[in-house]
């Protein structure tokens, strides 16, 4: 950057000096060390005063840019967080809707629907209730109690004319639909509902609706205050409040016919200030492309900041989702940065000549060090990178703790996420990472009677028996290279054929599981020898079909696989309950269609043709000689 500055002085260095005019008696002649001095003092002066200026001018935008950036992702965070707890109960309903319209669940069966409302109530704690209505008039509701416990209600005859016009409206349609804001007496609070028509063969069957709590958003958007540090609101409309910390508290005159308080009812005096005259927009904002709305307003002689986006589809109103806070509570480090760096370069104009070479000498050192403690991560063995070291310079001493800092959660990283896996996907590059069909071997694993077990142990007895049982499993699915998919409960679920192409992967899976038998027996004798009991497995396999790559949703995803091939390898292990134990410390069963994978070996016996609980039809069953 010194050249441009460079060319401008050269003439006023001419006209300075004059070394150009013909010499002339009497007259006055600078020395070289003045000419020197004011030639290079201005350069500096130049040089240093354009770059400062271009550095403050980018930085200036780097900022806004950085702090809307910031903006819009925390609101984003917030809106992800919601949609995905509300995602839940429309999920939940659609899902309940299919079991029945596939007839796998006889709606006028009350007893067994309301367990199979109870299960899904169950799985999905975002959700505070799930409701039948029938066409023929009656219903039959789940949900949660506000002092604990579950309601269980069934109306022969639904009382509420609302929910009649709600199920006569739903026949028109064939999607599920967000009904809005509505007061549930049974549970004393305001919900956000989602309804789904029921449809059988071409007959409509009623409606079933999961809510939502309002006191359960609030409670989310509470955890989101504490995380981020910002006031967070969601506005249902633009005058009544949909999700706020002072919501967890029942607040007084809400009922049918007010489910939800205006925006200055809540007791919130700034957000109750949203919408107030004289409101300005915000400057990060200006020129932005993006969604994110926000203004700030004047009140009490303070600015408070909104931001916020408008988002619909969870009913007749439309959303308003982000956070405010006042000025005081605005963290002004980017603007102080932008200040300080404005009075170094002053500084830096004075020594930039005497201290070049030690400041150079003292940046390029920590870098150096930054730099070689980085390439050591692309080794993913997190355990063996040395921490890189500290620097006397502020910016370069962040770098490094932040390194550190990420050094540690990449080490809690690695014992979360199976490194091996990683290294392939990397391997494979993109490819890996696309969902796709291959043929795999699933293996289920469970502990014969854990549960009756577990309740003798204490909380940190169960930890550590868990942790000692999955070494063991894991040690092997990984020798055989199969990839442990995930631990539920005292149950091992892994896979063979994926993201690596292995087309032995069902002799891998039996050999995993002959090893882990085998690893089994010689731990249980190690166990009795202590006077513990001995620990019997089941385990099922089955080759098959399955969608692999990632699975789940933004920001959290799982490299797992799905379909039909992972509940049959289920089964098996479940049904490895109805076969007798035999000798060995493990009962390992294969679907015909692994058997058909394999050699002469290993060794299997047949155990004949079998139903699987929840599956039509009949399998070939084997056992695999221990």
């Amino acid at each position: 950057m010194t050249s441009t500055p460079t060319s401008e002085e050269t003439p006023v260095a001419a006209e300075g000096g004059g070394l150009h005019e013909p010499e002339s008696a009497g007259r006055w002649r600078p020395t070289i060390a003045v000419v020197l001095t004011g030639g290079f003092g201005l350069l500096v002066l130049v040089a240093v005063s354009l770059v400062l200026w271009v550095s403050l001018s980018t930085a200036g935008k780097n900022t806004m840019s950085l702090l809307r950036q910031t903006a819009e992702l925390t609101v984003e965070a917030l809106i992800g967080e919601i949609a995905l707890h509300l995602g839940t109960a429309h999920q939940q309903s659609q899902f309940m809707a299919e079991v029945i319209g596939s007839g796998d669940l006889d709606p006028t069966d009350r007893d067994r629907l309301g367990d199979a409302m109870l299960g899904a109530l169950a799985a999905a704690p975002q959700v505070t209730g799930v409701a039948y209505f029938s066409v023929d008039g009656w219903s039959l509701r789940v949900g949660r109690a506000p002092e604990g416990g579950i309601i269980r209600l069934y109306d022969a005859v639904e009382k509420d004319p609302e929910i009649g016009r709600l199920v006569a409206n739903m026949a028109e349609r064939s999607n599920s639909d967000w009904g809005g804001v509505f007061w549930v007496p049974s549970l004393e609070q305001p919900h956000l509902t989602v309804s789904t028509p029921l449809w059988r063969d071409g007959e409509y069957l009623g409606v079933i609706a999961s809510v939502v709590s309002v006191q359960v958003l609030s409670n989310y958007v509470e955890e989101f205050e504490v995380q981020s540090g910002l006031h967070a609101f969601v506005l249902y409309g633009r005058n009544r409040v949909l999700a706020h910390p002072f919501l967890i508290d029942n607040i007084a005159g809400l009922g049918p016919d007010k489910p939800l308080p205006d925006i200055d009812e809540v007791g919130d005096s700034q957000l109750a200030a949203i919408w107030s005259e004289g409101k300005r927009r915000i400057d990060i904002l200006e020129d932005s492309t993006s969604s994110l709305l926000g203004h700030l307003v004047i009140r009490d002689g303070d600015e408070v900041f909104f931001l916020y986006r408008v988002v619909g589809g969870y009913g007749p109103e439309q959303l308003y989702m982000g956070v405010y806070a006042g000025d005081d509570e605005i963290d002004q480090t980017e603007f102080e940065r932008l200040v300080v760096t404005g009075w170094v370069g002053l500084g830096v104009l004075a020594l930039a000549l005497l201290t070049a070479v030690v400041l150079s000498r003292g940046i390029a050192r920590p870098v150096r060090d930054l730099a070689e403690a980085a390439r050591a991560i692309s080794s993913f063995d997190f355990r063996r990178v040395p921490p890189a070291k500290g620097s006397a310079f502020r910016e370069l001493n962040s770098a490094s703790g932040a390194f550190n800092s990420m050094l540690n959660g990449l080490r809690w990283f690695e014992t979360y996420v199976p490194r091996t896996l990683v290294l392939r996907l990397i391997q494979l590059g993109e490819d890996g990472f696309h969902s796709e069909e291959r043929q795999v071997t699933v293996l289920f694993t469970d502990i014969v009677g854990f549960a009756r077990a577990s309740q003798n142990m204490s909380a940190h007895e169960l930890a550590e028996f868990l942790n000692h049982h999955f070494e063991l499993l894991a040690a092997e699915i990984e020798k055989t290279e199969g990839t442990v998919d995930k631990y539920i409960g005292d149950s091992v679920m892994a896979f063979w054929g994926a993201p690596d192409d292995q087309p032995d992967h069902a002799e891998r899976a039996c050999r995993a599981a002959l090893a882990i038998a085998a690893a089994l027996d010689r731990d249980n004798r190690a166990r009795e020898a202590e006077g513990e009991p001995a620990v019997r497995l089941r385990i099922g396999i089955h080759s098959g079909p399955a969608i692999v790559g990632n699975i789940g949703a933004p920001g959290r995803v799982n490299y797992t696989l799905i379909g039909d091939t992972v509940n049959l390898a289920n089964r098996l292990e479940a049904f490895g309950k109805e076969v007798p134990p035999g000798s060995g410390s493990a009962v390992v069963l294969l679907s015909g269609e692994t058997r058909a994978l394999l050699g002469d070996s290993p060794a299997v016996e047949s155990l004949g043709t079998h139903e699987m609980r929840g599956r039509a039809g009949k399998i070939e069953v084997f056992r695999l000689k221990l």
